[in-house]
C-alpha cells in the first residue's frame, strides 16, 4: 500500500504493483509511505490512512487468464505466498491433520514444475479453482457454493468495503456483481495490458507536472517469471473453468481470452 494526501494505491497481487510502487515511491515532493505489502485497508489503522473519501484511491487489474499462468509460473519457481501456503511443511505442525497436510502439500508441489508445461498448469488451475478449494484459505471467508476465482475473491477482498464481513451472503455472479457496482471504492484502475500508458494518465490526473511525468514514460519493467504466452496453457476446459469464476471481472474490464 502506498499513501501519501493525495492518494490511497492498493496492489493486487501479480498486475505489475511493484513498477507502479517503484515510480510513486520515486516522485520529487509526492511525500508518500509504502505500508506492507498487498494489504487491505482494513490491515491498517485509520490514522495511517487518513481521511480515504478525500485521497484517489487506485487499484491494478489484469487479465484472468493471464493472471493465473503469472500466479503458477511465479509458485514454479518456489516462489509467492500462495506456493507458501500450499507447500510448505512447516506448516504441518500448525493444523489439525499434519498427515493430510503433508499428502495434499505434496501434490501441489508436482503440480508446479518447469514453466513451459501446459499439462501441469492445468493440472494446478482445476485443482486450486475446483476440487481443493477447501486448502485455499481465502476460499474460507466465501459461500460454500460460490463459484468465484481466487483473482476475483482478491479483488472483491481488497477492493471493496466490507467484503469479509457483508459479502459472506453472495454466492451468484449476480450477487458479486451487485456487491461490487455498491461497495467498490476504486476511482482509477492501472491495467497490465496497458500499464505504462495508464501510469501516465494516472499522473496527469495527479497534476503531475509534465517535466516529472516525461521521466517515466517507457520506464523498464521487471518480470517476475518467464513463461510462454498464456494462451499457450489453456484448454478448452480450463478457459471455460476461468471464464464461469473470474466472470465479474472478465465483464467489468471487458477481458476475452
Amino acid at each position: 500500500m502506498f499513501i501519501n494526501d493525495r492518494l490511497l494505491y492498493l496492489e493486487l497481487h501479480k498486475s505489475g504493483c511493484s513498477h507502479v510502487l517503484k515510480i510513486l515511491n520515486s516522485i520529487p515532493d509526492f511525500n508518500g509511505k509504502i505500508i506492507g505489502k498487498h494489504n487491505t485497508i482494513y490491515e491498517v489503522s485509520k490514522g495511517q490512512i487518513g481521511n480515504l473519501q478525500s485521497k484517489l484511491k487506485v487499484g491494478n487489474i489484469r487479465n484472468p487468464w493471464d493472471w493465473y499462468v503469472s500466479l503458477w509460473a511465479f509458485g514454479s519457481m518456489k516462489k509467492g505466498g500462495l506456493y507458501e501456503q500450499l507447500t510448505n511443511k512447516r506448516l504441518a505442525n500448525k493444523i489439525k491433520n499434519p498427515k493430510l497436510f503433508l499428502r495434499d502439500s505434496s501434490e501441489w508441489r508436482l503440480s508446479y514444475g518447469n514453466a513451459d508445461n501446459p499439462d501441469l498448469f492445468k493440472l494446478w488451475l482445476k485443482k486450486l479453482l475446483q476440487t481443493n478449494r477447501n486448502e485455499i484459505h481465502e476460499f474460507k471467508r466465501v459461500h460454500k457454493k460460490a463459484k468465484l476465482g481466487l483473482l476475483t475473491t482478491r479483488y472483491l477482498n481488497l477492493y471493496n468495503y466490507d467484503f469479509q464481513t457483508k459479502g459472506k451472503d453472495c454466492y451468484t455472479n449476480e450477487d458479486f456483481i451487485a456487491f461490487d457496482k455498491d461497495h467498490n471504492f476504486i476511482d482509477f484502475f492501472l491495467h497490465n495490458e496497458s500499464l505504462d500508458s495508464d501510469i501516465i494518465s494516472l499522473l496527469h490526473t495527479l497534476k503531475i507536472p509534465e517535466i516529472v511525468t516525461n521521466n517515466f514514460r517507457d520506464s523498464t519493467r521487471t518480470n517476475s517469471s518467464k513463461r510462454n504466452a498464456y494462451q499457450d496453457y489453456y484448454d478448452d476446459e480450463t478457459k471455460q473453468i476461468v471464464q464461469i469464476m473470474d466472470h465479474l471481472i472478465i465483464q467489468k474490464h471487458n477481458y476475452s481470452f
